[in-house]
């Protein structure tokens, strides 16, 4: 039998090897806690990790302040962002309303930037997962 949901766990201890290693793709959270804390989580060791990048949780209060509707308008954020010369870490707050948003990122494949997507997943637990462009 083949479960794919990931099973609910503490992401504190593991959340400094998801952010500096490659090969870890997904962290999971405490349905508790819920998708907010496992984000924060992520920003903290993000911030922790890498002091001089950018943290942008793209949600839809960040859309609405951007003026975001559109795949382009999306890519010309993340354009926007990339051109102050820093590392970009762009958090996808579950699902926003810009169709092919993830189509969107191919464009920057080689750029300094990561993209995660944090969610809630099967039953409820929160899960964050890198995306490769």
């Amino acid at each position: 039998m083949v479960n794919s949901c990931p099973p609910e766990s503490d992401p504190r201890p593991k959340v400094s090897e998801f952010i500096s290693n490659d090969d870890a793709k997904a962290l999971a959270g405490l349905v508790a806690e819920g998708t907010e804390a496992l984000m924060q989580i992520v920003v903290d060791e993000l911030s922790r990790q890498q002091p001089g990048s950018n943290i942008v949780i793209m949600d839809r209060d960040l859309m609405s302040d951007e003026d975001i509707t559109f795949a382009r308008d999306f890519s010309g954020y993340i354009e926007k962002r990339l051109s102050e010369g820093k590392r970009l870490n762009l958090i996808i707050a579950g699902d926003i309303p810009v169709s092919g948003w993830n189509l969107e990122l191919q464009k920057f494949k080689g750029r300094d930037l990561q993209v995660f997507y944090c969610a809630a997943a099967c039953r409820q637990v929160p899960l964050c997962t890198k995306l490769t462009i």
